[in-house]
């Protein structure tokens, strides 16, 4: 009778301890190659070759937020060729990623040359390939999972576990059988790493749809976005200022 009792309290504990699993807010690295985005190879001498950015992923259940963690805009003042002092302001955009894995709705809110967009869609199915690798990242042990994005014909690689029973990621990856808790973006080019996961239970505004910004489709949002980058020669975020 005794070892029923005991063994009924170690499941019912093993269950909370797993449903516990599934809300919190989870801290990632957004590690970005900075020299892979510039045509320029006066200004890749001025800036470094990478950039880390802190993000934060919300989690509860089938839905989550994702969106830029607090901190500080960054400056950096550096010398070209002629002696001119170049100053660079380095802002991360403040973009926030809704997803809805139940309903399938999708909720974006993107920043853009000082402006804001909301694009609101449904999900679409990411075709993801199970590729037979394991590994290990913050004590769980993750798959590893393939696509490639018709839309830019880049290669992802994705690492998610099941210890997190939750079908998101970082950036709006997901559709996995688990949290994704690594993104490699075109070898290199974007890579999201988990740094922390603290499971607790939020508040009921933790979650909540982005607002604010003017209703766009994809299609346009992509259009005004290539045209920036075209005008601002591929230094995405950075602005600079010479002195």
């Amino acid at each position: 009778m005794k070892k029923t009792v005991l063994s009924l309290i170690l499941t019912l504990s093993l269950l909370k301890a797993f449903s516990q699993q599934n809300e919190g807010i989870l801290l990632y690295d957004q590690k970005i190659n900075m020299h892979k985005r510039m045509q320029d190879e006066s200004m890749k001498a001025m800036v470094p070759e990478f950039r880390t950015n802190k993000m934060q992923l919300m989690i509860r259940a089938t839905e989550s937020l994702f969106k830029a963690a607090a901190q500080p805009n960054e400056e950096e003042e550096n010398s070209d060729a002629n002696g001119t002092t170049v100053r660079m302001v380095i802002r991360v955009p403040q973009n926030e990623t809704y997803r809805n894995y139940e309903t399938q709705k999708s909720v974006e809110l993107r920043e853009l040359a000082g402006q804001k967009f909301l694009i609101e869609d449904s999900l679409r199915r990411m075709p993801w390939k199970l590729a037979g690798e394991t590994k290990k990242i913050q004590g769980y042990d993750c798959m590893k999972a393939t696509m490639t994005n018709k839309a830019t014909n880049q290669p992802i690689v994705a690492w998610f576990t099941e210890a997190i029973p939750v079908p998101s990621g970082p950036a709006g990856f997901g559709g996995l059988p688990g949290l994704i808790l690594e993104v490699d973006v075109n070898e290199g080019d974007m890579i999201y790493s988990l740094t922390k996961a603290e499971f607790k239970k939020l508040a009921a505004g933790d979650i909540k749809l982005p607002s604010g910004g003017k209703k766009i489709t994809e299609a346009e949002f992509t259009k005004k976005r290539d045209e920036f980058m075209k005008e601002m020669g591929g230094q995405g975020g950075i602005r600079i200022i010479r002195n």
